[in-house]
């Protein structure tokens, strides 16, 4: 069993990081700045990346669509594109226009009227099957991390419960989608990815090693920077101060670690358990009574508690060059800011992200902390 494995592990190997999981404290304090977030619109179903073009216009990712908005804070919306498979990331580049990864598809880039222009589907030989971020260099090359070799996008559940050997990649093209190739391999389900601000490397997430690395924009080995979050990191962007704005789409309970020690069990689950109800992290959502809970998650009266371990969480990190938190903006437990899965400031000074958990585009309350 796991915990007769962690004594002997601790007896005989002192010196092994057992990755456990670490406070939220000091600048990561839990606090509730994102649920006092301004609601900018109407619900958008599950949004999931954010892009902002040249003159203005902000592109969501939702299901298969990709949404236009504009307007006064952004409340004006009109479907750009629409897929036959789901969208996930988003960039705009100068060069290339919109560029939108599709789940298990590849990467197109569109054109001012929703057309695609080019696209890229494999690479080394390899389908794209699962491009979760998408970066654009100063001299207008596009970046592509490919979560894994096993499941689309849209498995990332399936794809943490089957606890396969990192698989993930970091890709390089030029801004025609063409002369890709791969950079970075190994990486364990790496969700967000920025050019630094320096414009000589890049900085990614990779959400089950929890960590943040920096990486050559030729390759090469990665340079752990934090090798231990609370939470599964997920899209990243650059901040005007050389700063970074990152998302956390969940925390990491005591129950998920646990069920992925535990091998036997946790393929039995996948083999006889519905999908929405497996033991791990949500996006959000209503909560249904046959889920699995830790003690604590429900209290007398169904009330759930901020302080209540997380099945679904809202967490966002200003971060600097050295991975380190600045602040943090968090919707709780009981909070309705759920599933962060982008971020993204303005020229303006304002920042926006989406909770795919709750269909809710945002504006951080950036300012002074008063907590």
């Amino acid at each position: 069993m796991s915990l007769a494995r962690d004594i002997i592990d601790r007896i005989f190997f002192p010196n092994r990081d057992v990755h456990a999981i670490p406070v939220l404290d000091g600048n990561l304090s839990p606090n509730e700045r994102l649920d006092r977030a301004s609601v900018l619109g109407e619900a958008i179903e599950a949004p999931d990346a954010l892009a902002l073009d040249a003159h203005g216009t902000l592109y969501v990712s939702s299901g298969r669509t990709i949404l236009a908005c504009g307007g006064p804070d952004f409340v004006e919306r009109r479907t750009f594109a629409v897929f036959d498979a789901e969208v996930g990331a988003l960039a705009w580049s100068a060069t290339s226009g919109l560029v939108a990864a599709l789940s298990g598809q590849g990467v197109v880039s569109l054109d001012a009227d929703g057309a695609i222009v080019a696209r890229l589907t494999g690479v080394a030989g390899e389908p794209l099957r699962c491009p979760t971020a998408l970066a654009i260099g100063d001299d207008g090359r596009i970046y592509i991390a490919d979560g894994s070799r096993h499941n689309p996008a849209s498995e990332w559940h399936r794809d943490l419960l089957e606890k396969r050997p990192p698989s993930g990649r970091i890709i390089s093209c030029d801004a025609n989608l063409s002369e890709a190739r791969v950079i970075a391999n190994g990486l364990d389900w790496p969700a967000g990815l920025v050019v630094s601000h320096d414009g000589r490397g890049l900085l990614v997430t990779e959400s089950w090693a929890h960590r943040l690395s920096a990486l050559s924009l030729d390759g090469g080995a990665p340079r752990i920077l934090v090798k231990n979050f609370a939470g599964y990191p997920s899209r990243i962007s650059r901040g005007s101060r050389g700063d970074y704005w990152l998302a956390f789409f969940g925390l990491r309970t005591q129950l998920t670690e646990f069920v992925l020690r535990e091998d036997a069990f946790r393929m039995r689950m996948l083999e006889a358990v519905e999908p929405h109800l497996w033991i791990g992290p949500r996006l959000g959502g209503a909560a249904d009574y046959r889920e699995a809970m830790q003690i604590g998650r429900i209290k007398k009266l169904g009330i759930q508690k901020p302080w209540a371990p997380p099945r679904s969480y809202g967490l966002v990190a200003r971060i600097g060059a050295d991975g380190a938190a600045r602040e943090s903006f968090h919707s709780r437990t009981s909070g309705e800011v759920h599933g962060i899965t982008a971020v993204l400031p303005d020229p303006a000074g304002r920042v926006f992200a989406v909770s795919k958990g709750n269909g809710k585009l945002i504006k951080l309350p950036t300012g002074p902390v008063s907590e």
